[in-house]
């Protein structure tokens, strides 16, 4: 009973990480279009600029989502201590919601389908997810629909 009280939730947090994503891939679709057409480079810019936002967030979303370490290694003088991490620092449940965050939480799938930020994925999780969803942008627009061949 317990994996049919999930399904809808995770759900949700799968709609809320796509349209993060969708939204941030425009985000910087459109950041790169006013960086790339002022200095000539067209879409051929846009599409080298969204090759290098995705690299870029890409590595930074693989390094945060690295898990935190179990232990703590104290090194003084001759003797080797090892303690056990039991807090991390973190309070369970007290994911803060970013600006950016509760801008894409009024677009319209999710201001019906909201659920709170606890439950959501980590927005590290959803830059990752954003990272691959402008490289593919990139790639699209190279492969499909020709532009810079």
């Amino acid at each position: 009973m317990d994996a049919l009280d999930q399904s809808p939730r995770r759900g949700r947090q799968v709609l809320d990480a796509l349209v993060y994503a969708i939204v941030v891939t425009g985000v910087a679709f459109v950041i790169g279009a006013v960086v790339s057409f002022p200095l000539g480079g067209g879409l051929l810019g846009i599409k080298y600029f969204l090759f290098l936002v995705g690299f870029v967030l890409f590595g930074y979303g693989a390094f945060q989502l690295r898990p935190s370490r179990a232990w703590k290694v104290d090194k003084s003088g001759d003797e080797i201590e090892i303690e056990r991490n039991e807090k991390t620092g973190d309070v369970v449940g007290s994911r803060e919601e970013t600006r950016f965050q509760s801008s894409v939480q009024r677009l319209p799938p999710l201001s019906r389908y909201s659920i709170p930020p606890d439950e959501r994925f980590s927005p590290d999780a959803k830059l990752f997810l954003a990272s691959i969803a402008i490289l593919l942008t990139s790639f699209l627009m190279e492969a499909v629909f020709g532009v810079g061949v």
